[in-house]
């Protein structure tokens, strides 16, 4: 039998592997249901770890800016043909997206996506000049998976910790949520740092088997009076009582979770088995029981990882995009199923784009690349940013086609925070640097990328 030590040890491990990130007083749910006069609003961060190649996601294929795409690219080009097009100009140049991407494609076309060209994290308005004479100050850790990842996340380049824009904007909003605190902030891939706020959390669930629970506690009674029995103890350390008290917030946790997704839709919606397609699923159920959670603001969190292709681009883009084009679909599908699909918003991010020029056998690390925004508070069918010319003398070219990024991150932060709400200054504390970029080139170009 475990002893008080043991088990406090053990569980400790075990409520860190819940998710929670603070503990939350069950009694706060004494009153769960968000209020029917709110409109709900969700933003979904898919982090594509490991630097995606976003220039062969979406290309230029009109005759000479598809010319200058091939001569750059060389053995990592796309073929003309193989492009899949997009609807419409940009600044009189035709785009395609990549050949696995049909879904994205139809929703672009549908005014249901749009691309955002060459975006990126800055900390200031920035440019070649002062890139190359140093005076600019720069993300720290400059084309560092660890470093671009936590950047993005974070929003706070200057500094490697901090709270993540996540964690941040429910923190501003906390205030239209009224169930768990947790709910407001619900991670498929673990503890991340775009979720970490000042006084919100994220809560972790498992996109397969959902709930995380201590093993044998639900299903075996003996065991679970041995840990009621310790939990609820008499005698012992504070340290002890603090951790005691965290796996049962743990626990009662779980168990409005459990209880809430008990109830979640039985979708039509089909979805594809793979790791991705069944974590946009999971977030579809989640959404599907926001009032059960008593939240109208959320955020979720997914990574996708495994785009650092440094070799053998072509055939590893063609082996993961379908199923990233897939399951942004299929989630799209649903939130229409559910009535839901203008208040949820999917965007991607990813440690940095990559080098145009090739190493050979694959691209290698660079800064700005394109991201990704699906629903149906989205203006699609538009490619917003400046979309650099793919040419070798291009000012914004740092060197093998490593662009600097014409739009900030923040910029398209401060699209999805004034979506969901975060107004005045409310929005200087959701997004430290946005005052730098504010009516800068390099925080413009991106108004009006969502209805409010």
């Amino acid at each position: 039998m475990l002893n008080r030590r043991q088990f406090l040890r053990s569980g400790l491990r075990s409520a860190m592997g819940l998710g929670l990130a603070s503990v939350v007083p069950l009694s706060v749910v004494s009153s769960m249901s968000a209020s029917a006069s709110e409109e709900y609003r969700a933003v979904i961060c898919v982090l594509l770890a490991g630097g995606a190649d976003s220039f062969n996601i979406l290309v230029p294929r009109g005759g000479t800016q598809y010319s200058h795409y091939q001569n750059r690219r060389s053995d990592l080009a796309l073929s003309q043909s193989s492009l899949l097009p997009l609807d419409g100009v940009n600044n009189g140049a035709q785009f395609g997206l990549h050949p696995a991407m049909p879904s994205l494609q139809q929703r672009f076309n549908a005014g249901q996506a749009a691309m955002i060209a060459n975006v990126g994290p800055l900390v200031g308005p920035t440019n070649r000049a002062s890139y190359e004479e140093g005076t600019a100050q720069l993300p720290l850790g400059l084309f560092s998976h660890s470093d671009q990842i936590l950047s993005w996340q974070t929003a706070m380049p200057s500094t490697r910790s901090g709270t993540g824009f996540g964690g941040r904007l429910i923190d501003a909003l906390a205030a239209r949520n009224s169930g768990l605190t947790l709910a407001g902030n619900i991670s498929l891939s673990g503890n991340n740092s775009f979720q970490s706020g000042s006084s919100s959390g994220a809560y972790s669930i498992n996109a397969a088997d959902g709930i995380r629970n201590i093993r044998g506690y639900q299903d075996n009674a003996a065991f679970k009076q041995v840990v009621d029995q310790l939990l609820d103890g008499g005698e012992s350390s504070r340290l002890q009582r603090v951790y005691a008290d965290k796996i049962r917030s743990a626990i009662d946790t779980g168990d409005v979770f459990g209880a809430a997704l008990a109830q979640a839709t039985a979708l039509t919606t089909p979805f594809a088995q793979d790791g991705f397609s069944t974590a946009m699923k999971r977030i579809a159920e989640l959404i599907s029981v926001r009032e059960q959670l008593g939240v109208t603001r959320q955020t979720f969190f997914v990574t996708y990882g495994g785009w650092d292709h440094h070799e053998d681009t072509l055939a590893q883009q063609a082996q993961m995009l379908p199923a990233l084009d897939a399951g942004l679909g299929q989630l799209m599908a649903a939130t229409e199923e559910l009535g839901v699909s203008s208040q949820v918003t999917t965007f991607t991010i990813s440690d940095f784009g990559r080098t145009l020029t090739s190493n050979g056998k694959g691209s290698d690390h660079g800064w700005g690349g394109n991201a990704m925004m699906l629903g149906g508070a989205v203006r699609g069918a538009q490619i917003y940013g400046e979309f650099p010319e793919l040419v070798e003398d291009h000012p914004l070219d740092l060197g093998r086609g490593r662009f600097l990024p014409s739009t900030a991150s923040d910029a398209m932060f401060a699209e999805i925070a004034g979506w969901m709400g975060v107004s005045g200054d409310a929005l200087m504390q959701v997004l430290p640097n946005w005052s730098a970029f504010e009516g800068s080139p390099q925080g413009a170009g991106l108004q009006n990328l969502l209805y409010i």
